[in-house]
């Protein structure tokens, strides 16, 4: 990992969790998020915060999968990505 690439993750986790923040629920703990896209390496991939809950747990990204987390928050990965990206000055 790259030093600017470890400071951009740093920036995203200490904003904390995306989901939590659009929820109301204020600022949470968070884990990087890999969006994934076909054909894209993890490496290369756009990242969220997403808390443990909405990360791995039974109601997040990999617990619902990518339709049903859209379908129970009304929002997708790509609008949490652009939230997240104007809340660190990359919009």
């Amino acid at each position: 990992m790259k030093k600017a690439e470890k400071e951009l993750y740093g920036k995203i986790a200490r904003l904390g969790c995306c989901l939590c923040r659009h929820l109301g629920y204020g600022e949470t703990p968070s884990e990087i998020h890999h969006i994934q896209k076909n054909g894209i390496p993890r490496y290369q991939r756009e990242v969220i915060g997403l808390c443990p809950e909405h990360h791995r747990g039974n109601s997040g990204i990999h617990g619902l999968g990518k339709r049903g987390f859209e379908v129970r928050y009304g929002i997708d990965e790509q609008a949490l990505l652009q939230k997240t990206m104007e809340l660190i000055g990359l919009d």
